[in-house]
């Protein structure tokens, strides 16, 4: 129902408006007002500045006999509005001299037809882009009803003066719903923005007041015996209702203001700003235009210049709601009143001149008028500098554009950038690309040890040879600046030169400094991210097997997550990366050979290489497997042991045996709790393969006395557990400790029998009803 009101709406709205524009083609506003003489004779009164009849040489004072040959009281417009519009052909009897005026070779005029044009298609634009980037916002549909009005009062005005009965009835009732719906849209937006109540039960009656004014209005005016003194005297009160309602909604303001004046919030500067717009924008209408016209019946200044003040207020709301700087209003009126003071003394100097170049011909109403506009022209495209600029930027400073570009996706993904892996492929492949240079490096430079991150063609042991030379000479290929320098390490930037085979210029080199401002605080994160890392596995490694160890099982459970999300994005790239490329390699070396007669060496040679890639793809899918063991989720526990044991049985120096007695109850466990059995599995194996010397490890998984039990035994050379530590921060084994964290995670007991010389016995049972797992 609403949509087809909507259509329906729109369709009249379009309909007048090709009305209002075949008046315009057809008729140039004449601006001829009459007035009847004793014995009916019809003489023009006065003539409105800047319109056709003062080219067509028709005077104040005379007389009008005939109006498309007819008398003048049978004109539709002199008969309703005392006006000659819409007429082909004027006789004229002056000083006794009779004569006929053609006006089909009349222009329209640019005050009353194009400028208006203009205005409504602004307005139109505005409400629209208002109802379409903020729908959501009701006080943004009702400053987007606020632009419909304006826009359609502009739209009405060329066939209003026009003499056209819809153009004025259009006119005289949305100019009357201006400040209603502006009351309406002030009471919604500081409910919606600020949490004010306004009293709005007044509202209903006054939208009432409004349409019985436009029902009486429809009456008096399509009535063609109209009287001319009742059409006077209903314009007129069409004005009064205008400043009533505005003052009343300025009023209001003034309340507002008063009563949070001292609390110095947010809310007191949009009270301010809303209450200078619109001042702003009614007050040179209201005080210009309408009361001059009600107390001596004429405009000091045409509201046809003046009304166009009324479009700043909506104009300025409209800007900081679609930009979403409502909340930045107090930066926004500084600016504003910053650009107005820099377009002020501009703005004189210009009046000036023209002052002084068209000082017989321009009167000071209109000077005045010219000066306030271009004041208003000014601080406009001054505020729009900077937006004008950004927008500009990449046309004429292409290369600035792209360096800035490229800074902000690089401080953006510096954000996210956890481990020194993303430096590599976030960071530094980003610098190398926009600098066009052959190779870059990130250089962690320790006291003992150095540690390159590379990309493209530049060698480690030219950096290395660079960051050692005790000289401060400069290298001819490689540029390095310090990044930060910390009591473990000074890290470095490293740059060889442009793919020009050029240095890098000093624009470059600035944005290189802007970049490592950024980067030295991402580089001082992930180094103490990937310390803290290794400590925190340390404790987690360590923690004992007490009640307390509880209440820190969301810390195990994190580092397990981790070390698992890790372990799977690795085989994902080795995956996805060097195993197709290996693929690929494999496929060109066999077409090689398949393609050329090579001599018999030659294609052995060739046969050996293809071969030696399979194995390398071959224990490259092993690692893989080993590190994402994606068989637990099709096949289950048991059976990925199974497989892992028949595959390490062929390269152990010792036999494997494996046993699963009333297992597979594991089975129905969380992925996770199977995940962290093989994970205790493997490591034992790992273990064993390193360390035992064993000839037979024995593994057995069952149930005993209602709690699963893994069991491990080997008859290897043994250690003393009481000499086993914790692995140093840093090393990459996950070793006794991090295993005995799992048990624990897992809710389980560890039971350890081993000596020098004697082999090693391991015991693990945890409970058959699930715990808490990562």
């Amino acid at each position: 129902m609403r949509k087809g009101k909507f259509v329906v709406s729109i369709t009249i709205l379009v309909g007048i408006q090709i009305w209002f524009g075949y008046l315009r083609m057809s008729y140039p506003y004449l601006g001829i007002n009459l007035l009847v003489g004793p014995h009916h004779e019809w003489t023009v009164y006065s003539i409105d500045n800047g319109v056709t009849a003062l080219n067509l040489d028709i005077k104040v004072g005379d007389t009008i006999t005939k109006i498309d040959g007819k008398d003048p009281g049978e004109h539709a417009t002199v008969k309703k509005w005392r006006a000659v519009e819409q007429a082909r052909s004027i006789e004229i009897i002056r000083e006794g001299e009779r004569f006929i005026v053609n006006t089909r070779m009349a222009y329209n005029s640019l005050t009353y037809d194009i400028l208006p044009m203009v205005a409504e298609v602004i307005c139109f634009f505005s409400a629209i882009l208002l109802y379409l980037r903020s729908h959501n916002s009701k006080s943004a549909i009702f400053l987007s009803l606020v632009f419909l009005n304006i826009g359609v009062t502009f739209m009405s005005l060329g066939a209003s003066v026009r003499g056209d009965t819809i153009g004025k009835l259009l006119m005289v009732n949305s100019l009357a719903l201006i400040p209603i719906v502006f009351l309406h849209f002030l009471i919604v937006f500081f409910k919606e923005k600020g949490n004010l109540l306004l009293y709005s039960k007044y509202l209903p009656y006054l939208y009432g007041y409004n349409a019985l004014a436009a029902i009486i209005s429809i009456l008096l005016y399509m009535d063609h015996d109209i009287d001319y003194t009742l059409y006077r005297l209903t314009g007129s009160f069409a004005l009064l209702n205008f400043i009533c309602i505005i003052t009343w909604d300025i009023g209001i303001l003034i309340s507002l203001y008063f009563r949070h004046r001292k609390s110095q919030t947010y809310l007191t500067t949009v009270i301010r700003f809303v209450f200078f717009s619109l001042i702003l924008s009614f007050l040179p209408v209201v005080a210009l235009s309408f009361v001059p016209n009600l107390v001596y019946g004429n405009e000091l200044i045409s509201s046809h210049h003046s009304s166009w003040f009324v479009l700043i207020f909506p104009l300025a709301f409209a800007y900081l709601i679609v930009t979403k700087k409502l909340y930045d209003i107090d930066v926004v009126l500084r600016r504003v009143l910053f650009t107005l003071i820099m377009a002020l003394a501009p703005s004189l100097i210009i009046t000036g001149l023209t002052a002084a170049f068209f000082y017989e011909a321009i009167s000071i109403k209109k000077l005045i008028l010219f000066c306030i506009s271009t004041l208003v022209v000014l601080t406009f495209v001054l505020y729009s500098v900077e937006h004008m600029y950004t927008r500009l930027e990449r046309f004429m400073f292409p290369r600035k554009h792209f360096l800035q570009a490229a800074l902000n996706k690089i401080s953006k993904n510096l954000t996210s950038t956890s481990s020194f892996r993303d430096l590599k492929d976030l960071i530094l492949v980003d610098i190398v690309n926009t600098l066009q240079v052959y190779g870059g490096a990130i250089v962690f430079k320790y006291r003992d040890s150095t540690e390159i991150i590379r990309v493209g063609d530049i060698l480690a042991t030219d950096v290395e040879m660079l960051l050692n030379q005790s000289s401060q000479d400069e290298h001819p290929e490689l540029t390095y600046i310090e990044i930060n320098r910390h009591e473990e390490y000074t890290s470095y930037l490293v740059m060889t030169n442009k793919k020009s085979n050029t240095r890098l210029g000093l624009e470059e080199v600035n944005w290189l400094n802007l970049i490592i401002s950024y980067l030295a605080v991402s580089l001082e994160n992930v180094y103490l991210i990937r310390k803290l890392t290794v400590r925190l596995n340390r404790l987690a490694a360590q923690l004992p097997n007490e009640k307390e160890a509880h209440d820190i099982n969301w810390f195990r459970k994190l580092t397990f997550e981790l070390q698992e999300r890790e372990r799977v994005r690795i085989a994902a790239d080795l995956h996805d990366t060097t195993m197709q490329d290996l693929f690929f390699l494999k496929r060109k070396l066999t077409a090689l050979a398949d393609k050329h007669e090579l001599a018999a060496e030659a294609a052995d040679t060739i046969r050996s290489i293809v071969d030696y890639v399979e194995i390398i793809n071959v224990n490259l899918r092993q690692s893989c497997f080993d590190l994402h063991p994606y068989l637990l989720q099709e096949i289950g526990l048991v059976r990925t042991i199974e497989k892992i044991v028949e595959r390490e049985s062929y390269g152990c120096p010792f036999q494997i045996q494996f046993e699963a007695e009333g297992a597979y109850a594991i089975e129905r466990r969380s992925l996770e709790t199977k995940r962290h059995l093989f994970r205790i599995v493997q490591e034992l194996l790992n273990n064993a393969k390193k360390h035992s010397g064993a000839t037979l490890v024995v593994i057995r998984l069952g149930v005993a006395n209602g709690r699963f039990r893994l069991e491990y035994r080997d008859d290897g050379g043994g250690f003393d557990p009481d000499k086993l530590t914790a692995p140093d921060i840093g090393t990459s084994g996950v070793g006794m400790e991090q295993m005995r964290s799992r048990i624990l995670h897992l809710n389980g007991q560890l039971e350890l029998d081993a000596k020098p010389g004697g082999g090693v016995s391991i015991r693990i049972t945890f409970p058959m009803k699930e715990g808490l797992t990562a």
